[in-house]
């Protein structure tokens, strides 16, 4: 699973967000959402602990650039900020690429995503911490894991996408990059680069909850009707 994006950008033209600098443990660039030669929609920074037993994404999306390209006529702005948290929840969470998926399966998690975008304002709250500031966050757990979401800052959204993690009490600041964790922010941003990086630093992903099976809360999606058509 993977979503569409196009291979180079400019660098971040918005403050980029992720764990404060008491995590320990690796930080990469993880990945960005753009059409080619924009300015990215959404970038998201990985966090794996120490011991290798999980960590946190978070991801940082401009409002009103995510509010234009996916809410242009409005509506609901916060489903599709939802969706991108329950839509990496679902695919960080599946297990290694050997592991057989079943027929169907794929397109009925995201499918199931979707559904729990829409409810969003369903989802369990709880507190995060922004530079020492306590906001609200929604929280939806799905496999072992969780994704949650912000709209609390004025021209930000963030998200955030946890294994072995807890959520409550997660803390946040503006990121300024690292040389030390080999993320320029000045730098244009490219797939290619990213896929290197990946190569040289093999430790900047997230293991899933389970690895050689599949979570009985992915199994069950299978077993979930699909929602009725509503009549136009």
């Amino acid at each position: 699973m993977s979503t569409a994006v196009e291979p180079v950008s400019p660098p971040p033209d918005f403050p980029v967000y992720g764990l404060d600098q008491a995590w320990q443990g690796p930080r990469w660039l993880d990945f960005f959402e753009a059409k080619q030669g924009a300015p990215a929609w959404a970038l998201w920074l990985g966090h794996r602990a120490e011991d290798g037993s999980g960590g946190v994404r978070i991801g940082t999306l401009p409002r009103s650039r995510y509010d234009a390209t996916f809410t242009p006529r409005g509506g609901d702005n916060l489903a599709p900020v939802a969706f991108s948290a329950a839509f990496g929840l679902v695919n960080l969470t599946l297990p290694d690429a050997a592991v057989q998926r079943p027929d169907g399966l794929i397109p009925a998690l995201v499918e199931h995503a979707e559904q729990q975008a829409k409810r969003h304002a369903e989802w369990r709250r709880v507190t995060w911490d922004v530079e020492g500031t306590p906001v609200r966050a929604a929280v939806w757990r799905f496999a072992g894991a969780w994704a949650g979401f912000t709209d609390a800052l004025g021209g930000t959204y963030l998200v955030a996408v946890g294994i072995e993690v807890q959520p409550e009490g997660l803390r946040l600041s503006r990121f300024p990059g690292s040389k030390e964790h080999g993320i320029d922010l000045d730098a244009p941003l490219d797939l290619v680069e990213l896929g290197r990086q990946r190569h040289e630093r093999p430790d900047t992903w997230l293991p899933p909850p389970r690895r050689d099976s599949f979570h009985p809360d992915q199994l069950a999606v299978l077993d979930r009707p699909s929602p009725t058509p509503r009549m136009p």
